[in-house]
């Protein structure tokens, strides 16, 4: 990345020694990151870039601890929350599942299911987000290719990612469209329409 770039995250949370599913893109929308790290490895990323749009993923039950230490020290990394006029280093809050349900118009299949997974990955697509199309999984799909064990499932993501991934678009929409977005309870979410 240039050093004036801009990098749009998104941070999933959850529990265990790698609880952070962290995803970036860049302005172009291109995934710049899609990793899993453990809070030290995130923070470091976040502080070695000067410009940052940061979207945290609501946790689950089990990823309250990690959430609420992340959130005490990208305070003091220098993060501001989110609307900070020209301030380089923003952060806010959302809910994935909020954002799919808006994008797609109607409650999503289920976040970790085959189908739902596609689903996300498809309406993830279809908003501009650079990855490599998810319907072409379907011409991989031969009899020989499936008894051979040659069949690719790496390009569709697990569900922490896509939900990663989700808010890390969000990100880009805060800075790139902040008029396609607005504030739903505590978080951020896309517009309705």
């Amino acid at each position: 990345m240039q050093p004036n770039s801009i990098l749009f995250a998104g941070a999933d949370i959850s529990s265990g020694r790698t609880p952070i599913t962290f995803a970036a893109l860049d302005e172009d929308l291109n995934i710049t990151i899609r990793e899993k790290w453990d809070l030290p490895t995130a923070l470091s990323c976040l502080r070695e870039h000067e410009n940052v749009h940061l979207a945290l993923t609501l946790p689950s039950k089990t990823g309250q601890r990690a959430y609420a230490d992340l959130k005490n020290q990208i305070s003091e990394a220098g993060f501001k929350p989110f609307p900070e006029k020209e301030y380089p280093k923003q952060w806010f809050e959302t809910n994935a599942q909020d954002c799919y349900r808006e994008w797609i118009g109607q409650n999503p299949l289920p976040r970790r299911s085959f189908e739902g997974r596609l689903q996300r990955a498809l309406t993830l697509y279809d908003q501009g987000v650079r990855l490599e199309d998810p319907m072409e999984i379907f011409e991989e799909i031969t009899r020989y290719k499936l008894l051979q064990g040659k069949f690719r499932l790496d390009t569709i993501y697990a569900s922490r990612e896509l939900d990663a991934l989700a808010s890390a678009y969000l990100a880009w929409m805060s800075f790139n469209r902040p008029e396609r977005i607005v504030v739903k309870g505590e978080v951020l979410v896309p517009a309705s329409g």
